[in-house]
């Protein structure tokens, strides 16, 4: 049987099918087929309208990017957006610095030493209860004639009841049973040495009565020696020590120093010219390195400084010495408390150890003075950022240095071993750090293309403001006639530091500056300091 196929059947199946969900297009219209003889009529084509493809946006609704987004970003190609290591060091700049780090300190006096018994005297001339009488002393095995001590000049009366009980005590002799110098430097105050009649009651104040041959009497004499020849006779001038790394010692937060975090490593050299109390030139280098543990939040950074600088041995007896230091090293754990495209708000807490040597203080390899070098530094900050315009920016730096504990104190003249004088406590610091910091010069007129290879990118200019201060006076320790304190008990420093920022290659900047004091005395730690800083950023 023949199957017989409509127009209609034939039409649906030339359909095509369409996914679902998908507007089919509108067909066109069946070609008119032209009367017999007649030519072809032709239809325009049917067009539909255009639909857009996305809702149209602004640019505001598309958002700016942030000045500090990929702020660690590795290499980028040429063509890359602001984000890059050039670009994220110019965004936010570090501050440089000026501080000296602190460290000399001041120990002198005169210490005494004392040597009294109770002794039976033996009249070697005069008669009892005379005033031109000598008397002699022997201490055991009390030999007879006594040679060990001996009376000198005239007796005075010093209990009142008209007969002589006191009389001047002559030096001992070297080869006398009784003590005579305790070491070097110690000399015999003849204003000490004396005999007092006690009498056969003891004690060491002078009795009634007249003495004769075979009494007993309080015999006191001293030793004394100043820690500086001219401290004879009760001055004890002050002298310079070292403590415990000598520009080395205080940890300022606000060296090249950046409120935001990265990835890099630091190098910091400072001469100081001419430092105070006639340390002369000292030259100070400056390890470091900053990691990133949070990213864009939170960074530790560790630094080591290293001194030519005054010795943390020093003897007396071979003038002023000087070598290769190690000075205290520095943990910084840094937070970022708020990030805007213009603003950073940063605060964190710096530990600074005891890895300096101890300090000595000697005479002819003896040692007069201990300081052992063990305080921790608890170093809280706060920092603020904010970048002006494109060119400009300021920081600020709020930072307190207090000790957690103090560094044991021994000391004696004498040469044996050193008794315990106390412990001596840092004062509490506070500095204040204000920089500027404005473009000079970028390369490519403006454009942020970074460049390959080693070229100076950009320059920036930076202008500082640094101020240190004491919150109270200095500790000191003092006891048997000894004394050991700051150079300084107190002092308000003020310097002011101007520097260029060489912005080169992709992650390398050098940073040459000079810091000068604004105050004189002791607060003029220098004359100037001639800084190179160098930032090697990942």
């Amino acid at each position: 049987m023949a199957c017989t196929v409509t127009s209609a059947q034939t039409a649906n199946s030339a359909t095509t099918l369409q996914p679902p969900g998908t507007v089919a297009p509108t067909p066109s219209p069946a070609p008119v087929q032209p009367p017999p003889g007649a030519a072809p009529t032709l239809q325009p084509p049917t067009t539909a309208a255009p639909q857009p493809l996305t809702t149209p946006q602004t640019l505001s609704q598309l958002g700016q990017p942030d000045a500090f987004t990929g702020i660690n970003d590795g290499f980028a190609t040429d063509s890359a957006a602001l984000g890059a290591t050039r670009e994220s060091f110019s965004a936010a700049p570090t501050a440089i610095g000026d501080f000296f780090g602190g460290g000399l300190s001041a120990f002198g006096g005169v210490q005494r030493v004392n040597n009294s018994y109770i002794l039976s005297g033996n009249l070697l001339s005069g008669g009892p209860g005379q005033a031109n009488a000598i008397l002699g002393f022997d201490l055991p095995p009390n030999l007879r004639p006594p040679d060990d001590l001996f009376t000198t000049g005239l007796g005075i009366d010093a209990s009142g009841d008209g007969n002589p009980d006191t009389f001047a005590l002559a030096e001992p002799l070297p080869t006398s049973d009784a003590p005579t110098s305790p070491g070097a430097g110690f000399l015999f105050d003849s204003s000490t040495g004396q005999a007092v009649f006690v009498g056969n009651g003891g004690g060491t104040a002078a009795a009634n009565g007249i003495f004769t041959d075979g009494q007993q009497w309080f015999v006191s004499y001293d030793y004394i020696a100043p820690v500086t020849p001219d401290g004879v006779n009760g001055r004890g001038g002050l002298i310079p020590v070292p403590g415990p790394g000598v520009a080395t010692r205080r940890i300022k937060i606000g060296e090249n120093y950046s409120p935001v975090v990265r990835d890099r490593c630091t190098f910091n050299y400072s001469f100081f010219n001419d430092a105070y109390a006639g340390l002369g030139d000292i030259s100070r280098y400056t390890l470091g390195m900053e990691r990133i543990l949070v990213d864009g939040l939170l960074s530790v950074e560790a630094r080591l400084p290293l001194a030519g600088t005054y010795a943390s041995n020093q003897d007396l007896l071979r003038g002023q010495q000087s070598d290769f230091e190690i000075g205290n090293t520095a943990l910084i754990l840094k937070s970022i408390l708020l990030s805007t495209e213009n603003l950073v708000w940063a605060a964190g807490m710096g530990v600074a150890l005891p890895t300096a040597d101890d300090s000595r203080l000697q005479r002819g390899g003896r040692n007069l003075l201990v300081v052992h070098n063990e305080s921790v530094n608890l170093l809280p900050f706060s920092s603020v950022f904010y970048r002006v315009n494109d060119d400009f920016c300021v920081q600020s730096l709020i930072q307190v240095d207090v000790a957690a504990n103090g560094n044991p104190i021994y000391g004696d003249l004498t040469g044996r071993s050193l008794p315990k004088l106390g412990e001596f406590t840092d004062s509490t610091l506070i500095a204040l750090d204000v920089a500027a910091t404005q473009t000079l010069y970028r390369s490519c007129g403006g454009c942020r293309h970074r460049r390959r290879g080693l070229s100076l990118q950009e320059v920036l200019l930076n202008t500082e403001l640094h101020y240190t201060g004491t919150a109270q006076e200095s500790d000191f320790v003092s006891s048997n006639g000894l004394t050991y304190t700051n150079l300084s008990r107190n002092f308000n420093i003020l310097n002011a530091t101007m520097g260029l920022h060489l912005v080169l290659s992709n992650n390398l900047v050098v940073t040459p500056a000079m810091s000068v004091p604004l105050r004189d005395g002791l607060d003029e730690q220098f004359d100037y300091e001639a800084i190179v800083q160098v930032n090697y950023l990942r």
